[in-house]
């Protein structure tokens, strides 16, 4: 049986992941306030980190508001070890029953906006190393706890970070499951532009691209028959729909189309009930939709499916499963509707053949597409070094074997070109913790254990010899 040596900082934990909680830092895209990367309250996250690292007596650097990190031991850029956390979080969404912004203690978990992705996990790296200098903890090389502010719109904060500091030694993420994922998809977000229908007035959706859209509205120029059947198909499905005249008299001829889904992370939108997707399948079930508009397209390559298939680029590999396409966000403006989407495609693949596809699809029906990001897949041979040790910890702990997984989420493992993996902190088995949906939460106990975890790993790659393993 292993000794705790964690449980003498929960109480701090919790009490700084409250104030951390509180903090809706939600990175904005290209945000234009100068020093302020990806918006005042993503620098405020960091901020708070930087001091809260340096009342720990740990050394500190905010690099710019993009990142910053707590290193505890002497040295430079030239050999450490690395645990990369994000404190930046996806918008709240609706259908929370708790206050997403207030950290919420019920049965045993915790519930708030980031505790599990990736606040939780990013309180516990400081403190880990806050023990391994309370316990005088040997080391071969500084470990560094760096912490991004803006993951979850495209991981430019580690760019920026790594532009200024040489990539670590080694390292790792805490921001997926355990056991270890030494394999990661690649992530590739599209942007479609076209005209919009002519019965469309106006049409908005989603709050994040790496989301399933929980709530879209549309304005049709339409009839009260012609939007009363979109609401029946919509609500003979799993969304739910409102329908009401604009203008305050149905002889206005103009009707909202109000659709609430169900959020779900990019990386399995099957689980979530899109928003997006229900309202332009209805549209066009209903005839609504017009050979001159690009939602016309969307509905029929785009929305109906979450495997690529009626865009031609459903695919699979044996290291990594199936493609996914999430639709995140849907706006028309100044005459033009543009659609964002997420895609997660097999490890194993090129995205150039994917992007070939979409654009012969897109451009035949009128549609432009623009690349947003291309990450590129992460594949670390379970043969590393790296997770040989970062399995004896999970084991020495759980007193389970580590069987290294794949997965469809994308952390700032890929970041570290080959040097790194994903590492918990959610354990396999465990109920959801609704990444990137109402209700985020966290065992307790089990955020304690990888804790005990997370403190063993960041010891021994402290001390991991490369060049012997």
């Amino acid at each position: 049986m292993f000794e705790p040596v964690m449980i003498n900082y929960k109480e701090d934990i919790l009490g700084n992941l409250k104030k951390l909680v509180a903090i809706e830092s939600v990175a904005v895209p290209d945000c234009d306030i100068d020093g302020y990367p990806f918006g005042h309250k993503s620098a405020q996250t960091l901020q708070f980190m930087t001091e809260l690292a340096d009342s720990l007596g740990l050394d500190t650097e905010n690099c710019d508001n993009f990142a910053c990190h707590a290193q505890l031991g002497e040295g430079g850029d030239e050999d450490y070890a690395a645990v990369l956390c994000h404190v930046d979080v996806v918008p709240t969404g609706d259908g929370w029953h708790t206050d997403p912004l207030v950290l919420t203690e019920k049965d045993g978990y915790l519930y708030g906006r980031g505790v599990a992705d990736d606040k939780g996990a990013a309180l516990v790296s400081l403190y880990c190393l806050k023990a391994m200098k309370d316990n005088g903890v040997q080391m071969k090389r500084p470990v560094r706890c760096i912490f991004g502010g803006g993951e979850e719109i495209g991981m430019d904060d580690m760019e920026h970070y790594f532009s200024r500091h040489a990539l670590p030694t080694i390292g790792f993420t805490p921001d997926a499951d355990y056991p270890a994922c030494n394999c990661e998809k690649g992530i590739l977000h599209i942007k479609f532009t076209g005209r919009t229908d002519p019965a469309i007035l106006s049409i908005k959706g989603g709050s994040a691209i790496n989301c399933a859209a929980d709530s879209c509205t549309a304005v049709f120029s339409c009839d009260e028959a012609a939007a009363n059947a979109m609401g029946a198909l919509i609500n003979a499905g799993d969304a739910e729909c409102a329908i009401s005249p604009v203008g305050g008299s149905p002889a206005e001829s103009r009707y909202a189309v109000t659709v609430k889904g169900v959020s779900a992370h990019a990386m399995c939108p099957e689980n979530g009930v899109n928003a997006v997707n229900h309202l332009l399948t209805a549209a066009k079930e209903a005839g609504m939709l017009t050979d001159g508009g690009a939602e016309l397209f969307f509905a029929k390559k785009i929305c109906c499916d979450t495997n690529g298939k009626e865009i031609g680029i459903a695919c699979s590999d044996e290291l990594s499963g199936r493609l996914t396409l999430n639709v995140g966000l849907i706006e028309s403006k100044d005459g033009k509707t543009t659609v964002s989407i997420d895609i997660r495609y097999p490890a194993t693949l090129d995205s150039g053949g994917l992007i070939s596809a979409m654009t012969q699809a897109a451009e035949a029906s009128g549609v432009t597409l623009e690349i947003l990001n291309d990450n590129k897949p992460l594949y670390v041979p379970k043969e590393h070094p790296l997770i040989k040790a970062l399995g004896e910890c999970y084991t020495e702990i759980t007193g389970q074997p580590m069987i290294p997984v794949a997965m469809g989420g994308g952390t700032y493992a890929r970041t570290l070109h080959g040097r790194g993996v994903a590492f918990g902190p959610v354990f396999s088995d465990a109920r959801p913790c609704n990444l990137h949906m109402p209700d985020e939460n966290l065992s307790i106990d089990e955020f304690m254990l990888h804790a005990e975890i997370c403190y063993r790993a960041m010891c021994r790659i402290a001390t991991l010899d490369l060049c012997d393993e």
